[in-house]
């Protein structure tokens, strides 16, 4: 836990915020379920890109299974997860502790109304469909992929939480994907199977994963 001049927050309160963040990853599952039921038949591939296990199977188990898991600990067993020798103790952390619920609630709250904007063209793939269509609405407004960076945060919090050298490592790990799948839907949209100078214009417009300023 530390000591002297090293503060962090009591085990009762880590308990506490890790039931809230473990309600909230339950909720935004249950909500974005129900809103991934409204996808529509777009029709066949136009074009894709490969993706491979990292970018695709292993990234759902970044952002959900290893938070939740670490989570789940911190709420039932926080001793396991929180004051071992996993995890950051330095100056002042109680302050970045102190944002993990506000960052998780900020990246829920941006991932549903992107989730809601996309929902008719929410894919796992990477691909391009023969009805897609650019939406530059809602989020997607001033965000490339307003989605990626709800993500981020949301990954981030818990990280922030219990300062837990796995899932910090878990965040940089998701950044490094949600950049490179960022970058290959880029490229395809971009394209002529895509949208081509259409999208080009749009990313001139707005950012990757903020506002452009």
């Amino acid at each position: 836990m530390g000591g002297g001049e090293i503060d962090v927050f009591d085990i009762w309160v880590v308990r506490v915020l890790s039931v809230l963040l473990l309600v909230g990853e339950i909720i935004y599952s249950i909500l974005m379920s129900f809103f991934r039921r409204e996808r529509k038949n777009l029709g066949s591939i136009k074009a894709s890109k490969h993706t491979g296990f990292i970018l695709n199977q292993f990234f759902p188990f970044l952002v959900i299974g290893l938070p939740c898991i670490v989570i789940l600990l911190g709420a039932a067993m926080p001793s396991w997860v929180y004051g071992t020798l996993l995890n950051l103790h330095f100056t002042g952390a109680e302050y970045l502790q102190a944002t993990s619920v506000p960052l998780f609630s900020i990246g829920a709250i941006l991932g549903g109304w992107s989730e809601w904007t996309m929902r008719p063209f929410m894919r796992p793939s990477i691909e391009v469909m023969e009805k897609h269509e650019l939406v530059t609405r809602g989020p997607y407004s001033h965000i490339r992929h307003p989605l990626y960076t709800s993500i981020m945060l949301m990954t981030l919090a818990p990280a922030l939480l219990l300062l837990h050298i796995v899932l910090v490592m878990g965040f940089l790990a998701c950044v490094c994907i949600a950049y490179r799948r960022a970058v290959l839907e880029e490229e395809l949209l971009a394209s002529e199977e895509g949208f081509g100078k259409d999208y080009s214009d749009y990313m001139k417009k707005t950012g990757r994963f903020l506002p452009r300023l």
